[in-house]
């Protein structure tokens, strides 16, 4: 499971801009998850209140909005999300596509005083 890990980075980060900011408590982060990362949004959730348990953000939630992977097929250009087809495209039947998004993994907002 390294969704752990990514909660223990994220942690580590958001106490390094505690200090850069000046904030005294972090009360939740957002994260942009995208579907291609491999993350899994449950898990994260599961492992985010040993991260923080011993650290200085023991009451930070956390937030995630998931993205899906979204193709376009290289013949005729047609937007589809791509796990849902397995990566077929569903206007021509190709199986070449581009992922226009779903790697993201990103904070996207932070409240903190």
């Amino acid at each position: 499971m390294h969704e752990l890990g990514y909660a223990t980075e994220l942690v580590a980060t958001l106490e390094e801009l505690m200090d850069q900011e000046h904030l005294s408590v972090i009360r939740s982060v957002t994260l942009r998850v995208g579907e291609a990362t491999g993350v899994i949004p449950r898990y994260l959730y599961e492992c985010w209140p040993a991260a923080i348990e011993d650290s200085r953000i023991p009451d930070c939630e956390l937030k995630i909005d998931y993205t899906r992977a979204v193709g376009r097929c290289r013949d005729c250009e047609e937007e589809y999300i791509a796990s849902a087809t397995h990566g077929v495209c569903p206007k021509c039947g190709s199986k070449e596509y581009d992922l226009l998004n779903g790697y993201e993994f990103e904070v996207v907002e932070i409240h903190g005083k």
